[in-house]
C-alpha cells in the first residue's frame, strides 16, 4: 500500500508542472513525461491483481463506473505519451515525426488526461487526500475548505482558458507571468474535479476504494 501511494504522489507532483510547459524548458518537460510514464506503468503493475481480476468482479454502478474511469484515463495517458514521443524535440529526436497536428493532439490529450486523473483521484480519494480530511477531523472546516477549493478552481478554469486547451487552440499553458501562479492554478484546477468528482460519487453510493 505504502508503495501505490508513494507511486500517486510522485505521478500527482510531477503531473502538474507539465501544464505549465510555457515556463519549463523543452528537455525538462520531456524527462518529466517520460518520468510519469514509467511510473503509470509501475502503478498498472502494482494493481495488477485489480488489472488480472477485472472480468471476474461482479459488477455493479460504482464499479462500471470505476473501470470506464480507468480505462479513459489508461488511454488518454498512452496517446498523450505516443504523441509526446513523436512531438519530442530533445530526448528522443529519432522518433519524431515533427508534425504540428501531432504536437496538437499531444497537448489535446493531455488535457484530457489532466480531467480524467481528477475524475480517478475523486473516485479513490481516500487513498491519497481522504486522508487529510481525516487529519483535519472537523467537518466543517472540511467542508470550507472543499468549496473553497471549488471556487478557486473554477476561477483558474476560465482564467487559464481550459476549453480552448482541450481544442487545441492554446498550448500547455500560457504566459501570466509565473511559473508557481500557474502550477498553483492547474492545481487548483485538478482539485476541484478530485472533490466534485467524490461528491457526486458518494451521492450515488459509492465508496471511494481502489
Amino acid at each position: 500500500m505504502k508503495k501505490k501511494l508513494i507511486v500517486d504522489i510522485l505521478m500527482f507532483i510531477l503531473l502538474i508542472p507539465e501544464f505549465s510547459r510555457v515556463y519549463t524548458c523543452t528537455i525538462v518537460h520531456e524527462i518529466i513525461g517520460i518520468t510519469l510514464f514509467v511510473l503509470m506503468i509501475i502503478h498498472l503493475l502494482l494493481n495488477k491483481k485489480y488489472l488480472i481480476n477485472i472480468f471476474k468482479i461482479k459488477h455493479n454502478t460504482k464499479t462500471i463506473i470505476i473501470l470506464i474511469t480507468n480505462i479513459i484515463l489508461v488511454i488518454s495517458f498512452l496517446l498523450t505519451t505516443i504523441f509526446g514521443i513523436m512531438s519530442s524535440k530533445e530526448i528522443l529526436t529519432f522518433l519524431s515525426v515533427h508534425n504540428l497536428n501531432i504536437i496538437k493532439l499531444h497537448k489535446i490529450f493531455g488535457y484530457i488526461s489532466l480531467i480524467i486523473v481528477g475524475l480517478h483521484l475523486g473516485i479513490n480519494f481516500n487513498s491519497m487526500f481522504g486522508r487529510i480530511t481525516k487529519l483535519i477531523n472537523n467537518d466543517i472546516v472540511n467542508c470550507i475548505l472543499g468549496i473553497s477549493i471549488v471556487i478557486l478552481g473554477i476561477y483558474s478554469f476560465i482564467k487559464v482558458d481550459y476549453l480552448k486547451h482541450l481544442t487545441g487552440e492554446y498550448g500547455f499553458s500560457i504566459n501570466i507571468g509565473s511559473l508557481i501562479i500557474s502550477i498553483l492554478e492547474y492545481l487548483s484546477i485538478i482539485m476541484m474535479i478530485v472533490i466534485i468528482a467524490n461528491f457526486i460519487y458518494k451521492k450515488i453510493g459509492g465508496k471511494s476504494e481502489r
